[in-house]
């Protein structure tokens, strides 16, 4: 008995061996840069996601490696624009699915669909997103940011005491989600507080990490759906529920407002959804549609701060350009040259996603930065390491809007086009000219109200963890209402 032991326990070393030797020596991907135990393993990786480091350890192993970086057996990760359209350009690559959490109910949701599925569910949800459906949803997005700069003055008495930026802009921004997906608002703002459910969705961020390496691994996603422990269970089917109460609640009760499903549904083809697809995707857009709009506007507006020439010019163009409130119409913002290009560095220096989208490239391989890639190989361009590095952008590392207007001579060679933080091709993000509309009309907004100064326990703010997005931690500023006469320069 023992000797069998020993013998299977010997096959399997050598087994292990020669299965490292070939990684690192023999396979198509060997001679793709990047640590030799990342070739063998993904246990590097998985280590610093799970630590919240792995954007960090990401972008040194480009800066050391270059811009094609194997970081796992059969992963690699590009860090230039060119990878953009060759990874995901229309039908190159497919979603891989171990990334995406599927939603409870078992039906995929627009993150979560194959391309196939994908483009259809994309179509139904078009009206939702567009112009003319932001016309429509402009006094909503007013209504909030107009509560927003009230609750700032309330919270910090007009500059005396100091309000946490980052928790008010959740609240905003998860109240408009809400209203649009749910018919309905959630009261954060009103009451200044989280409610559990959106206490819960901040939770569950932490746990994206674990999700991947279940998901990536068949007999751990098997083990786990057997025996995985009653109280998770619970809290995703809680969370899921709530959601789907929601939505149930709203096609019941009907509604006269230009939210997401009066303006699908009364279209011709959005007959097609499904219950459980609309279930599915309004989970996905109170995500996707609140949090990563208020982690803009935090880092927009740390990085404001931190650079307050920069900070000065963009007050410079709102008060000069309006001398009313009602003025600051979405139209009339997106005229706003230097506050586009604030926007813009502020998705560079911080992207709301910073990771990278992972592909699966398919059958036949895929040639990307003329080398081709096997089949099966997960590829992705990350965020963070592609807008941080010199090779695309000069003095990287500063916050500089006048990249994007194109006068200064310095800036000159940046690869604007490597810069994509929607996403590009088939699915790039639906709803991002919602959130580009909703952020000038909020950071324009309180520019227009208020003088804001960056306490000293938030010059580090942006110093982060990250697991998938970024755990934010409280940023602290005092906001000091701006009268009449200064706003006008009398």
């Amino acid at each position: 008995m023992l000797t069998t032991v020993l013998a299977a326990v010997g096959l399997l070393c050598a087994y292990l061996i020669a299965s490292a030797i070939y990684s690192v020596t023999f396979h198509p991907l060997a001679d793709i840069p990047g640590p030799k135990i990342c070739a063998i393993t993904r246990i590097p990786y998985w280590l610093v996601s799970l630590s919240g480091d792995d954007i960090q350890w990401m972008k040194r192993l480009h800066d050391q490696y270059g811009p094609v970086v194997r970081f796992g057996p059969t992963d690699l990760s590009y860090a230039t624009g060119q990878a953009w359209q060759d990874i995901h350009g229309p039908k190159v690559t497919e979603k891989a699915q171990e990334f995406s959490v599927q939603p409870v109910n078992g039906v995929p949701s627009m993150l979560t669909a194959t391309t196939e599925n994908h483009s259809r569910v994309r179509r139904l949800f078009s009206p939702a997103f567009s112009e003319r459906a932001l016309k429509q949803q402009e006094p909503l997005f007013r209504k909030y940011a107009d509560l927003l700069a009230y609750k700032i003055s309330e919270v910090g008495e007009d500059g005396d005491k100091p309000v946490e930026m980052t928790q008010l802009l959740n609240f905003a921004t998860f109240d408009v989600m809400a209203e649009l997906c749910f018919g309905q608002p959630l009261g954060l703002l009103a009451k200044n507080e989280y409610s559990q459910w959106v206490k819960s969705i901040f939770e569950s961020l932490k746990m994206l990490p674990i999700a991947s390496i279940i998901n990536y691994y068949p007999i751990l996603n098997a083990i786990f759906t057997r025996f995985e422990p009653k109280s998770v269970t619970e809290q995703r089917v809680t969370h899921c529920r709530h959601s789907e109460e929601r939505v149930n609640r709203r096609l019941q009760d009907g509604s006269n407002q230009p939210d997401v499903w009066n303006l699908v549904l009364s279209a011709k083809e959005g007959k097609e959804l499904t219950l459980e697809e609309m279930h599915s995707n309004a989970e996905l857009f109170m995500l996707a549609g609140s949090e990563t709009t208020a982690t803009l506007l935090s880092g927009c507006i740390y990085n404001l701060l931190t650079y307050p020439e920069k900070m000065k010019t963009l007050v410079d163009e709102i008060r000069g350009s309006f001398t009313n409130l009602d003025d600051l119409t979405l139209e009339n913002l997106a005229e706003l040259k230097y506050m586009n290009a604030c926007l813009k560095e502020a998705l560079r220096v911080y992207p709301p996603v910073p990771i990278g989208s992972p592909r699966v490239v398919l059958e036949g391989g895929q040639v990307i930065l003329g080398k081709w890639v096997p089949p099966e190989t997960r590829v992705s361009v990350h965020h963070w390491s592609t807008y941080r590095s010199e090779e695309n952008f000069k003095n990287a590392a500063t916050f500089a809007p006048e990249r994007w207007l194109k006068t200064d001579p310095l800036y000159a060679g940046d690869a604007l086009d490597a810069h994509q933080p929607f996403g590009f091709g088939p699915r790039n993000c639906l709803g991002q000219n919602m959130a580009m509309h909703e952020m000038r009309l909020i950071l324009a907004t309180l520019i227009f109200k208020f003088d804001f100064e960056l306490c000293s326990e938030s010059r580090n703010w942006a110093a982060q963890k990250s697991f998938a997005l970024w755990i934010k931690t409280p940023l602290m500023a005092r906001a000091r209402p701006v009268s009449v006469q200064n706003r006008l320069n009398i």
